[in-house]
């Protein structure tokens, strides 16, 4: 078998080997139903700083939709979001929090190689980026099940799950193609020139 052909997949196949590396480390290590307030780390039980966090994951949900027209029925009580009028509550626990995603990312980023000045940057903008979009997720699911509650399994466990790992996916190939591979070109570009 010829490895130079496997070569132009290696980036692929180790952000594959890191991702599935992360969440069997997280599955070790965190005891947690994601559908539940309840989550210890090593077996020592941060319930509390996680439940926090969900508060704050909250209040950062009402803030953005209240943004938008029409929403003055949306309500929240701690970590209950609601609109007043149809009665659909959403509970934000930690798992709502993207804290697993952001954990996924960073390892990913940390391990996979590339400059360190770079990564210094890239990565606390790659957070933001994760969690503008779990605010948006959330809003989205609330907005579209605001009415329709049977339309949440679908939204929270199914398309909007998908698109936050393809989010990373796709940061993962910005860093790949914009900041790791670039640096490798302009060098042999100038070895090329220097040597002419």
């Amino acid at each position: 078998m010829n490895l130079k052909r496997l070569s132009p997949y290696k980036g692929i196949a180790l952000f594959f080997v890191l991702l599935l590396g992360a969440h069997f480390l997280w599955k070790l290590f965190v005891d947690g139903d994601l559908h539940s307030q309840q989550i210890a780390i090593f077996g020592m039980d941060v319930t509390p700083w996680f439940y926090r966090l969900s508060q704050q994951t909250a209040g950062m949900i009402h803030w953005f939709v209240c943004l938008f027209p029409n929403k003055q029925q949306f309500m929240i009580d701690d970590t209950h979001l609601y609109f007043a009028e149809s009665g659909t509550i959403l509970n934000i626990i930690w798992g709502c929090t993207g804290i697993k995603q952001l954990y996924v990312f960073l390892v990913i980023m940390l391990l996979y190689p590339g400059p360190w000045k770079k990564k210094c940057v890239f990565i606390p903008v790659g957070c933001i980026v994760l969690q503008a979009y779990n605010i948006f997720r959330i809003a989205c699911i609330a907005w579209l099940t605001e009415t329709h509650p049977e339309r949440f399994d679908s939204l929270h466990d199914g398309v909007f799950r998908y698109l936050y790992y393809g989010l990373i996916l796709l940061m993962w190939i910005i860093w790949e193609e914009r900041f790791r591979r670039k640096p490798q070109a302009e060098q042999s570009e100038t070895i090329n020139t220097d040597t002419i």
